[in-house]
């Protein structure tokens, strides 16, 4: 199949299994962090995800300077043993001590900074490892869908895991998976040529580039809008409708209410949306800047429809309607995001520095935490002056009318 045909590629298929162990031992973290903390502190618990993404944002702005002085070679490596010597510090102390909130503040954002850094560095590193565009293309697909088909696996996977161990068993785990995958990419990186002297990089470097890039500079708005308004339209406002309206769905006898309505309409989504990735994969390599729009605004219009259950149907209908339109939503990010990911690797074009293709990923990580972070801080007012059914219809098309505006200012810039 046309989409798996880079793991044949033993270093592209080493690269992909070190990312799959990577990004699911990442959920199964996420889930063990969210858990203990709330056992810890309380409410208080939402300040951690607030550090992680300060983290991030700061690993991603400022974290160029540490990668300019590691070789490159073993650079994703080391990035991986870092993360895993701070994920087994939760686990010691949970075993060896009393628990302690600090503790798992100091794994978040040490995992967070690991990201900020292995992430950018797995993006500069696939155009030298995979040339050819069609199979660059593909190669992207394969990790971009891991990425996505972890976000279900791995709640799963630590939900069963939770069955036969405690949680702070799982840190364990992901520090011994997080070694794993350092071991496996010393291989990859064996495969790269050393860093140029003097090679400059980072965020400055990235923002040079996208600035000279008119058409990159507005796909990376336009992320930055619509990923925004994906989280406070499926992060926030879809489980607030779920518990506040009790909302139940019961089919084949089955009643589906609560947390568990929330957790299929997730699962819905991802599959949909690995499905559709997959799906991108296997087409032939285009940077269609018509195709990409097409899906950036299929999404948002899928958004939209969310609002049908709350504002017009009867309870009833309201969580098959739901998940109906996640499943719609789904279907149109993948063909955005690939695409975006090889222009980011391709940025600057073939007389640009090595670096470019890292320095820019940083500069999107930092566009999308922006639009997220407006998107979290814009919530609870818009919730409470309009209601969250209208805030669905106003942010969804809010995200409708930004991709409608990319339509008219890049429609005479398209390549393929």
């Amino acid at each position: 199949m046309r989409a798996f045909a880079p793991l044949a590629d033993p270093v592209v298929a080493r690269l992909w299994t070190a990312n799959s162990i990577v990004t699911t031992g990442d959920e199964v973290f996420r889930v063990a962090l969210i858990w203990l903390a709330v056992q810890t502190v309380g409410r208080d618990a939402g300040y951690l995800g607030a550090l992680q993404s300060a983290a991030m944002l700061m690993g991603a702005m400022f974290g160029g300077v540490l990668a300019g002085a590691l070789e490159q070679r073993r650079a994703m490596s080391l990035y991986c043993l870092f993360g895993a010597a701070f994920v087994a510090v939760p686990f010691l102390v949970w075993e060896f001590g009393s628990p302690a909130f600090p503790a798992l503040a100091l794994a978040g954002i040490a995992v967070a900074l690991m990201r900020a850094q292995l992430e950018p560095t797995v993006q500069g590193a696939l155009p030298v490892l995979v040339p050819d565009r069609d199979r660059l293309f593909a190669t992207n697909a394969l990790l971009d869908g891991i990425r996505r088909l972890a976000r279900v696996t791995g709640p799963l996977l630590a939900a069963l895991l939770a069955l036969a161990l405690p949680v702070h068993d799982l840190f364990l785990l992901h520090t011994l998976a997080l070694v794993l995958a350092a071991w496996l990419l010393l291989a990859v990186g064996a495969k790269l040529p050393p860093r140029e002297p003097r090679e400059a990089g980072g965020f400055a470097l990235g923002l040079k580039v996208v600035r000279d890039e008119p058409v990159l500079k507005r796909l990376l708005v336009l992320k930055a809008v619509t990923d925004g308004v994906w989280v406070m339209i499926i992060s926030h406002a879809f489980p607030l409708i779920v518990e506040s309206s009790g909302a139940r769905w019961t089919p084949f006898g089955v009643e589906i209410a609560g947390v568990g309505a929330y957790g299929l309409g997730i699962a819905v989504y991802g599959v949909a949306n690995v499905t559709a990735n997959f799906a991108v994969g296997a087409l032939p390599a285009t940077l269609s800047l018509a195709r990409m729009l097409a899906g950036t605004t299929w999404m948002c219009v899928g958004l939209v429809a969310m609002a049908a259950g709350p504002l017009w149907l009867p309870e009833a209908h309201l969580l098959p309607a739901f998940y109906v339109a996640l499943a719609l939503t789904a279907l149109g990010s993948p063909f955005f995001d690939i695409p975006l990911a090889m222009r980011v690797q391709l940025s600057g074009g073939p007389a640009a520095p090595r670096a470019a293709a890292a320095s820019v990923h940083r500069v999107r990580i930092v566009a999308a935490f922006v639009g997220i972070l407006i998107a979290g801080l814009l919530s609870p007012p818009v919730f409470a002056l309009f209601g969250p059914g209208w805030s669905i219809l106003g942010a969804g098309g809010f995200g409708v009318a930004c991709c409608l505006a990319a339509w008219l200012s890049l429609a005479r810039r398209d390549r393929v």
